[in-house]
C-alpha cells in the first residue's frame, strides 16, 4: 500500500476543533510517549511510525534523553497529523541537532492531504543545529496536513543520528469560524478527611451551543498544592477519556475527544488524595482549555515553550494571543499567589512583562492591565514599591541586563525572577519560553469556561469527656498517667484519634493538694482538644491529739484522737519508756484499740507511766506511710478512806 494512500485513509477519520484566537500543537518529547499533547490543542492522534517497531522506547525511531531520535534510519519514516480547520495562519518551529549525523540527512516535510503531496521545508544536513521556523500555505492549512520525518540521503548506519526537539505549530484561528465557548458550572464545597480520597466537584455541568463534544477538559489544584503529595486521580472506566497527571503544575488532564457529557462523567470520577498531612484548602479550577486559572485574580495563565526565544519575540508572541476572546500579555505577578502560580508551577526559564528599558534600574511592568506601573526601584538592594519576587542578588544588570523572566526550575526558590538581556544568556538562563496571562483587558468577553470547587482539610476536633476524678491520701498514691482513662474520644473523620498525656499541674496545696491531669485527643489531621482529670490528694493528718492522763485505780482511762481523710486506727502501747510500741488489742485490760478512743479498763497502779500512741491510716491507700500520734502517758493514783467522828475524808497519796 503506497504512503499517499495512507494519509489518505488516516485523513478520513481525523477531526478537529477550533477555539477562537491563537492556539498551540505542541510535542516538548519530554515524556516517552508517542501521545504527548503539550500544547493548548491535541494533535490528530499520535506520532506513527513506518517499517519500524512503532515503539517510542526503541527501534530506527525512538525517544531518547527528551528528543526524537532518528538512528540508522534508511527505510523508515515517521509522521503526525495536525487538525488545522479555521486556522487563517501556522506557523511551525522545531529544533533539530545534526551532529552525530555521519554524513546522512534528514528530510522535513509537510504533507497535504489534499493533493496528497509531501513539501519538502528542510533539510537536516551541513546545518548541524538550529531553529526551523515555517510559515505553512493557505492550501496546506486547508488539508489539515501531516508533519513528516523521512531520510533524505542513503546508507545510514548505526551511530548515524539525527534529533529532533519541540516540534510546535502556532495557530491562528479566524474569530468568525471560531466555535462559541462553551458554559462550565461546578458545584463543591466539602470537609477532606486526610488518609482517603475525596470527589473534587459534586456536581458538574458542561453545555455549548454549537458543539457537544471537546478535546480535553483540565483540572488543577488552583490554590494551596503541595507539590510530591497531592494527587488527582481518574477513577472508574471511562473508554473514550484518558488522564494524565502533571505533578509539576497540580494538573490532570482528561484528553478524549469525547461528549461533553462522557466529560462530566469523567470529572465527577477525579478524586482528591495526599500522602501527606494536609492542612487548609484546596481550590480545583476545572476548565475546558489549556491555560491554568487563578481563583484570586480571575485570570488565566499558560506557559509556552519556545527555546532561546528572545524577550522582544515572546513580547510579541503574548500580544498575538488571544483565548475564547480574552487579550493575551506577558505575565504580570503582582502578588505571591500570582507569582507561585505561574511561577513555581512553570516547567522552565520563561519571560514575564517586565523591563526597565526606558529608566535603568526603574522596573515597570509593561504589559497588559499593568502596563506602565513601577513595582522596584534600584539593584539588588533596591526599594520594593509594590511587589517583587526577585532571586538573591538580582536583579544587578550584569552585562546589560533588562528583561525580566522567571529562573529554571533548577534555582531556588522556585518562581522567583532574574534580569537577562534580551537574548537570555546560557544553561539554566537560557530562555525556555514564556508565561502569557489573559485576562482583565478592557473589552475582554465574560466567560463561563471555569468554576472552582473546595475543599476544607478536616478542621473538626475531636471530642471526648473528662476522665472520673479521683482521690488519693498521699503523693506517692498518684497513680501513673494512663491513656486508657478516656473512654470516649470520637472524631468526624478518624476512626481512632489518638490519645496522650500531656501533664500533670499542681495548685501547690498541701491538704488538699489538686493536681490537675491533661491529655490531649488528636485527630489525623491534627485537630485536638484535652480533657482534664482532678486528682485529689487529701492526706491522713490528726487534728487532737492524744493527752497525757491521770486515773485514779479502780476508775477506768480514757484517750482520745481525732484525724481527718482517715478509716484505720490502732493503739499502740510502750511499757519501757518509749523505746519500742506494740499493738494492743480488745481485752479485759483494754477496750477500742482499733477506734479514735481508747479506754485503759480500770488500770492499776502496775500501768503508772505507760506510754500511749495511735497510728492512723485509710485503708484506700496504697503506699502512703501511716500518720503516727503524739505520745500521752497513763498516770495511775491510788485514794484511801479515813474516817474520824464520823466524817470520811478521802486522802490522795503522791
Amino acid at each position: 500500500m503506497n504512503l499517499k494512500y495512507i494519509f489518505s485513509l488516516l485523513f478520513i477519520v481525523f477531526c478537529s476543533s477550533v477555539i477562537n484566537g491563537q492556539q498551540t500543537y505542541f510535542d516538548n518529547f519530554n515524556n516517552s510517549s508517542y501521545s504527548n499533547n503539550n500544547g493548548t490543542q491535541n494533535f490528530s492522534g499520535n506520532w506513527t511510525e513506518r517499517n519500524d517497531n512503532n515503539s517510542e522506547n526503541s527501534g530506527k525511531i525512538s525517544i531518547n534523553s527528551n528528543q526524537l531520535t532518528f538512528n540508522n534510519l534508511d527505510g523508515a519514516d515517521m509522521y503526525r497529523f495536525v487538525p488545522l480547520t479555521g486556522a487563517s495562519s501556522v506557523t511551525l518551529t522545531l529544533n533539530y541537532d545534526g551532529t552525530a549525523r555521519g554524513g546522512e540527512s534528514l528530510g522535513i516535510y509537510i504533507y497535504n492531504t489534499n493533493t496528497t503531496t509531501f513539501n519538502q521545508i528542510f533539510n537536516v544536513n551541513s546545518n548541524n543545529t538550529g531553529t526551523l521556523t515555517y510559515n505553512l500555505t493557505a492550501a496546506e492549512i486547508a488539508s489539515n496536513p501531516a508533519i513528516y520525518f523521512a531520510s533524505s540521503s542513503g546508507n545510514w548506519g548505526n551511530g548515524d543520528r539525527i534529533r529532533i526537539d519541540d516540534v510546535l505549530f502556532t495557530v491562528s484561528f479566524d474569530p468568525a469560524v471560531g466555535d462559541e465557548p462553551p458554559v462550565l458550572i461546578a458545584t463543591g464545597d466539602q470537609i477532606f478527611c486526610p488518609g482517603y480520597s475525596i470527589p473534587v466537584v459534586e456536581t458538574i455541568s458542561i453545555s455549548d451551543q454549537d458543539d457537544t463534544t471537546t478535546n480535553a477538559v483540565y483540572i488543577q489544584i488552583s490554590n494551596g498544592y503541595a507539590n510530591g503529595e497531592d494527587l488527582l486521580t481518574l477513577t472508574g472506566t471511562h473508554p473514550n477519556i484518558t488522564s494524565t497527571w502533571d505533578a509539576t503544575q497540580g494538573k490532570i488532564t482528561l484528553s478524549g475527544p469525547a461528549t461533553y457529557t462522557e466529560f462530566e462523567t469523567a470529572v465527577l470520577a477525579v478524586e482528591y488524595s495526599s500522602s501527606g498531612v494536609p492542612s487548609g484548602t484546596r481550590q480545583f479550577s476545572i476548565t475546558v482549555g489549556v491555560p491554568n486559572y487563578l481563583p484570586s485574580t480571575g485570570h488565566y495563565y499558560e506557559y509556552v515553550s519556545n527555546l532561546g526565544i528572545t524577550w522582544t519575540d515572546a513580547n510579541a508572541a503574548a500580544n498575538a494571543s488571544t483565548y475564547y476572546g480574552l487579550q493575551g500579555y506577558l505575565a504580570t505577578l503582582t502578588s505571591q499567589d500570582e507569582a507561585d502560580f505561574s511561577g513555581t508551577q512553570a516547567i522552565g526559564t520563561g519571560w514575564i512583562g517586565a523591563t526597565d528599558t526606558a529608566v535603568e534600574g526603574e522596573w515597570r511592568w509593561v504589559t497588559g492591565p499593568e502596563a506602565g506601573t513601577l513595582f522596584w526601584n534600584g539593584d539588588a538592594a533596591g526599594t520594593e514599591i509594590t511587589y517583587a519576587f526577585w532571586n538573591s542578588g538580582e536583579p544587578n544588570d550584569s552585562g546589560g541586563e533588562d528583561y525580566a523572566h522567571i529562573t529554571h526550575p533548577n534555582i531556588n526558590p522556585n518562581g522567583s525572577w532574574n534580569d537577562l538581556p534580551n537574548a537570555g544568556g546560557g544553561g539554566n538562563y537560557q530562555p525556555q519560553g514564556y508565561v502569557v496571562e489573559y485576562g482583565g483587558t478592557p473589552g475582554d468577553p465574560s466567560l463561563n469556561i471555569t468554576d472552582v470547587t473546595t475543599i476544607t482539610v478536616d478542621n473538626v476536633a475531636p471530642t471526648a469527656s473528662n476522665p472520673n476524678s479521683i482521690t488519693v491520701f498521699c503523693t506517692s498514691d498518684v497513680p501513673a498517667a494512663d491513656i486508657t482513662v478516656v473512654t470516649d474520644e470520637t472524631d468526624n473523620c478518624t476512626v481512632n484519634p489518638t490519645v496522650t498525656f500531656i501533664s500533670d499541674v499542681s495548685d501547690g496545696g498541701t491538704n488538699p493538694e489538686i493536681i490537675t491531669r491533661t491529655y490531649k485527643i488528636t485527630d489525623d489531621s491534627g485537630n485536638s482538644t484535652d480533657v482534664f482529670q482532678t486528682i485529689t490528694v487529701s492526706p491522713a493528718t490528726i487534728t487532737m491529739q492524744p493527752s497525757d492522763l491521770s486515773v485514779i485505780v479502780g476508775n477506768d482511762g480514757v484517750f482520745y484522737v481525732t484525724a481527718n481523710n482517715t478509716d484505720s486506727y490502732q493503739w499502740q502501747l510502750s511499757i519501757n519508756g518509749g523505746v519500742s510500741f506494740n499493738n494492743l488489742t480488745d481485752g479485759s485490760e483494754y477496750s477500742g484499740t482499733q477506734t479514735t478512743t481508747l479506754t485503759a479498763i480500770k488500770p492499776n497502779v502496775d500501768k503508772n507511766g505507760y506510754i500511749f500512741r495511735v497510728i492512723v491510716s485509710n485503708s484506700g491507700s496504697v503506699s502512703c506511710t501511716p500518720v503516727v500520734s503524739n505520745e500521752a502517758i497513763l498516770i495511775t493514783l491510788v485514794g484511801s478512806v479515813i474516817t474520824n467522828k464520823r466524817i470520811t475524808y478521802r486522802i490522795i497519796k503522791n
